[in-house]
């Protein structure tokens, strides 16, 4: 969570912390975005709690338990800033097996399985089962489903179901939902992240001053992108191919469209927030190079970082989040620029 909110006060939301949805234990809750409902019971598990890291639905928790705790289910609902299933759990499947409680999880099979989340067409989500040797679990269960351009990911942790049990319960914990009519998707099934097959090479990049129409182009580049996804219609896209750049850590990945070589996607965590580090526009127009750091959050909102004079190294990037310090930013329709930036 410590990240979220510095993410959070990064972009200058509202919110530095999750609030609370209010809504009674006994009744159900319907995401005015996408159209999910939960009910107050999923498959057995009664609903515990409901959150918004936003304030705006864009990033909503909900968490469910049996009675006496042994099965617990958190249902998340985000608008990624990338609206890639493969992506969104290649992130949450790193921070999972990294977590310390799940060390020794292992998984069924070395591939996530593609299913259909309602229980008809393409097999557009993605799901995973473990089983845990040692600690106070004995198996835990992924998966990732999507909605329009929306993500939902369900995580499940059993204290005494066996990994296919656990499995089986998730699938009857999906089919409880109550999902909004499925819009137009690709014929094809999904396909888990692959390893690039010709990874970037890096050197330590120079930070530089952006001018002031370079940090324009970025924060309205960034924002009009956004707008235009959610104002698209509902008729399927060509789904781009993303490949993982390294291993990845659990704070961030490096994702490229395409085999990209002249920049990447740096995803933070698992929730849907996108560092993108591309040539700088008004580089390229005027010959000067440089290349542009903007960070989308769930909401649209944009945040420009410092540039670099050639392409940075993740780690870069990462220090570049950890720093604080942001150029401008574009958030609900206004441009702020940082005077010291220009």
């Amino acid at each position: 969570m410590k990240w979220l909110l510095f993410v959070l006060a990064l972009t200058g939301a509202a919110s530095s912390s999750a609030r609370d949805l209010a809504v009674p234990a006994d009744k159900g809750w319907k995401h005015a975005e996408t159209g999910i409902i939960l009910s107050p019971q999923l498959a057995g598990l009664s609903r515990t709690a409901l959150t918004d890291a936003t304030q705006s639905e864009h990033d909503v928790a909900a968490q469910f338990a049996v009675a006496d705790g042994s099965v617990t289910a958190t249902i998340y609902i985000f608008h990624p800033a990338i609206a890639d299933v493969g992506i969104w759990f290649d992130r949450s499947r790193a921070t999972l097996e990294n977590r310390d409680i799940y060390r020794s999880a292992a998984p069924a099979t070395i591939d996530p399985v593609s299913f259909a989340a309602s229980g008809t067409g393409p097999a557009t989500a993605l799901r995973q089962d473990y089983a845990i040797a040692g600690g106070p679990f004995r198996s835990t269960a992924l998966a990732v489903v999507p909605v329009g351009e929306w993500i939902v990911t369900l995580r499940m942790t059993a204290r005494t179901l066996t990994s296919q049990q656990l499995d089986a319960a998730l699938l009857d914990v999906i089919k409880a939902i109550r999902w909004p009519a499925p819009t137009p998707a690709p014929a094809t099934d999904i396909q888990p992240i692959k390893t690039c097959a010709a990874p970037l090479t890096f050197k330590k990049a120079k930070q530089i001053k952006p001018n002031g129409s370079d940090l324009l182009v970025s924060l309205l580049g960034g924002a009009l992108a956004r707008k235009e996804k959610e104002e698209a219609d509902s008729s399927p896209r060509p789904r781009s191919t993303w490949c993982r750049d390294g291993a990845g850590t659990p704070e961030y990945g490096v994702y490229r469209a395409g085999e990209e070589q002249s920049g990447y996607a740096l995803a933070l965590h698992d929730a849907g927030r996108v560092v993108n580090v591309s040539p700088s526009l008004m580089g390229q127009i005027d010959k000067t190079g440089g290349y542009s750091v903007t960070l989308v959050d769930v909401d649209g909102g944009v945040v420009a970082l410092s540039s670099f004079a050639t392409m940075p190294t993740p780690k870069q990037v990462w220090d570049l989040i950890g720093s604080g310090k942001r150029m401008g930013t574009a958030r609900r329709g206004q441009i702020t620029i940082d005077p010291s930036a220009l």
